[in-house]
């Protein structure tokens, strides 16, 4: 599949990725739709209004003339399909349907990815955080003192999740603001909870799914088979966590305002069918009951590999300013099994839709569905600080030698995840760009 457009070898964004996102320019602020190959974002706006869709199954010009991609998400998984082999056409030299002689359109619709800004992709009607790596869950239980057994006693028999808040989910690039809260008493204190800025701050490295497709109505559910259909595509997700307020709040309810000031996800939602060639089975895991009927798989390969690194960037003082560090990685993981999590996780996508909807709960297109983190059994694969530095008690040094349990003012985390494979001898990646925070002070 050549195609006409420069992309670096080493790319996440070959022509076997077309993620779909939301960009602006500095001459244009109106969001338009858009994908990307290479270094190249290119307006899928100005691709419809010049008849480059013409023809293509089920497709209809309005869907690429929103501020959002809920429309184009809530189409079939035949219409999906149909617009996005479509555009790997369009960029392939010599192909039937080639914009490679169209310099006047390819003007109009092509952008450098330096050069634009990016937008949240959907809008987030209703977002759902489930819980589905058994490393995470059972250190998360030991470390937050939950009591009771390390995996809950319903942990076996479905996905484990709660309702997040969908308004303060946020794109790449926006700053987190410091939360404050109600914080518990010192361990031995006499004196009560105190009211401040939270001094355990954390991330949490996760996969989010985008529901699309025909969803279900009130009333009526989905099946574990019903996956391809009604995800759009994944992204990554920072599920940035405040754990002292989370852990003084969160029995017997849930986590509450320990979570939901902030969840940022990457620009580029990166489909299934980009992701079918990294498809790849869950090992047996030995003496777990048979979960009920309707979270059983036919699909023997429900996950994917992905490779997923995740670093932080401090911030050291120089003539009186705050310059960042080299990047130092605390999480790097090759060829991990994510669907949603790794390959130890208990629950998958496909059976988080059915479970979700089994009660009758509709879903739309632009809901969000999170892996929880995807935690495995190796320290490279902790995908949070509290696994980490063991809740604050074993610190870790930045690249400049500066110690951290928790996240400091100015810290920045980037997430990033990419499946590499070749095609024809060359880089055939699908990646997903970069989830990037940064945490500004709390407010006085």
């Amino acid at each position: 599949m050549p195609c006409f457009l420069p992309i670096d070898a080493d790319s996440d964004f070959s022509i076997h990725n077309i993620p779909f996102g939301i960009f602006s320019t500095t001459d244009n602020i109106e969001k338009r739709c858009a994908t990307r190959i290479g270094e190249t974002v290119i307006d899928l706006r100005e691709l419809s209004k010049g008849k480059a869709f013409d023809g293509v199954p089920g497709f209809s010009a309005s869907l690429f003339e929103q501020s959002t991609l809920n429309d184009f998400a809530g189409q079939s998984l035949e219409t999906r399909r149909a617009v996005r082999s479509h555009i790997q056409a369009l960029f392939t030299t010599g192909s039937e349907h080639s914009l490679e002689k169209n310099k006047d359109l390819l003007a109009k619709a092509t952008h450098d990815a330096t050069k634009v800004q990016l937008h949240l992709p959907v809008r987030v009607g209703d977002y759902t955080d489930f819980c589905a790596s058994e490393y995470h869950t059972a250190n998360a239980g030991r470390l937050m003192k939950v009591p009771g057994p390390p995996l809950p006693p319903a942990w076996n028999h479905l996905p484990i999740g709660y309702h997040g808040r969908a308004s303060s989910v946020v794109v790449s690039g926006t700053p987190i603001t410091r939360p404050r809260g109600l914080r518990p008493p010192a361990p031995g204190s006499t004196e009560g909870p105190s009211f401040g800025p939270t001094k355990s701050l954390d991330m949490e490295y996760e996969i989010a799914a985008i529901v699309g497709g025909r969803g279900n109505e009130l009333g009526d559910s989905l099946g574990t088979g019903d996956v391809l259909e009604n995800v759009f595509g994944l992204t990554i997700m920072n599920d940035w966590s405040a754990r002292e307020i989370q852990g003084f709040e969160m029995i017997p309810l849930g986590p509450f305002n320990g979570k939901n000031f902030g969840t940022t996800v990457s620009p580029w939602i990166v489909t299934l069918d980009a992701l079918r060639p990294f498809k790849t089975s869950l090992p047996h895991r030995e003496n777990v009951p048979e979960m009920a009927s309707y979270l059983h798989e036919a699909d023997n390969k429900p996950t994917f590999d992905i490779e997923l690194d995740m670093t932080v960037i401090g911030r050291t003082h120089a003539c009186d300013a705050l310059e960042p560090e080299a990047p130092c990685l605390l999480v790097r993981t090759t060829s991990t099994p994510v669907s949603p999590a790794t390959n130890t996780s208990q629950s998958r996508f496909g059976q988080m839709l059915a479970h979700h909807t089994v009660s009758g709960c509709n879903i739309q297109p632009g809901d969000m569905l999170g892996s929880g983190t995807i935690s495995g059994p190796e320290p490279k694969s902790l995908a949070c600080l509290l696994e980490i530095t063991e809740r604050g008690t074993k610190p870790f040094k930045t690249s400049g030698g500066q110690e951290r349990v928790w996240l400091q003012d100015g810290d920045q985390v980037d997430m990033t995840a990419v499946a590499r494979r070749k095609v024809d001898g060359e880089n055939a990646n699908v990646g997903f760009g970069v989830c990037s925070g940064v945490i500004k002070p709390a407010k006085v």
